[in-house]
């Protein structure tokens, strides 16, 4: 997965509205490091002072199960709780290159994926979202 910390997402935004040469173009901003959602769910658990999730399920069931709903959600023109693309969103590669937006718009995070996580979860606490 290919987190952004707000502030850098904004500075990326900021540096294309400004730049005569993103007029027409389209740049992914992300952060310098991506991680695989386990990693990623980690590292959060971590941040919260919790243990991480140990349950790791078998796609291929999720996957067959999502096309069975699929094939009976749709031609009742019922949106399916589960179906095939939401199982890939959870079990597929989310890295991103955000190479040109460095070298176009002069884009470079400041924030790495873990003071992103803090300071998110930070931002939560301080709203009592989270305890």
């Amino acid at each position: 997965y290919h987190q952004v910390y707000i502030d850098d997402l904004i500075t990326g935004f900021l540096l294309g509205a400004e730049k005569d040469v993103a007029i027409g173009q389209i740049y992914i901003i992300g952060g310098e490091e991506y991680v695989t959602l386990n990693q990623l769910t980690t590292m959060i658990a971590h941040d919260l002072g919790v243990s991480p999730p140990k349950l790791h399920l078998p796609v291929k069931p999720f996957q067959w199960l999502g096309s069975l709903v699929e094939s009976v959600c749709i031609p009742l023109r019922i949106e399916p709780p589960i179906h095939r693309r939401r199982v890939d969103f959870f079990t597929k590669s989310r890295a991103f290159d955000i190479s040109r937006a460095k070298r176009d718009l002069g884009y470079q995070p400041q924030y790495d994926l873990k003071t992103g996580i803090h300071l998110t979860a930070q931002w939560y606490r301080e709203r009592g979202y989270l305890n």
